[in-house]
């Protein structure tokens, strides 16, 4: 009797991990290069969404990150990070890798064949609420993603 209630919780815990890995999969992700890395990115992609940020500080570049997860559904997007110590120290410019145009910083980019198509700023205080930026962010997606 106690090994079918241990094989059914097992099983049941199992089914739990199975259904979480994939809600997981089908989801979009923020992962974060290294300048080299970036740079063969937008070399070697057709179409990659670039979030470019300048946080010193971890927990405000974890906030861009996390603001960006939250409003992609299937697509995976490519982080820098300007504070990278390559940058710096001036071993790599931001040009040298392929990013390029205005606003820059705190921003989510879309680049086709390694040129800039469109890019939308993740700065707050471009937007009235919160809200109004996640609602942004999901226009831009569905925009450059059809």
């Amino acid at each position: 009797m106690a090994k079918c209630w241990v094989g059914g919780l097992a099983g049941f815990v199992i089914v739990l991990i199975l259904v979480g890995c994939g809600a997981q999969g089908a989801t979009g992700q923020v992962e974060s290069l290294s300048p080299g890395g970036m740079k063969e990115t937008l070399q070697d992609s057709d179409n990659v969404y670039i979030l470019v940020t300048d946080a010193s500080e971890e927990e405000k570049r974890d906030e861009y990150i996390k603001v960006v997860e939250e409003n992609i559904e299937e697509i995976n997007v490519k982080e820098i990070n300007a504070q990278n110590q390559k940058i710096l120290d001036g071993d790599m410019d931001l040009n040298e890798i392929g990013l390029e145009g205005s606003e820059l910083f705190q921003s989510l980019s879309y680049y086709e064949d390694g040129r800039l198509h469109d890019r939308i700023s993740l700065k707050t205080q471009k937007y009235k609420t919160l809200e109004d930026r996640d609602k942004a962010i999901q226009k831009f997606i569905n925009e450059t993603s059809s």
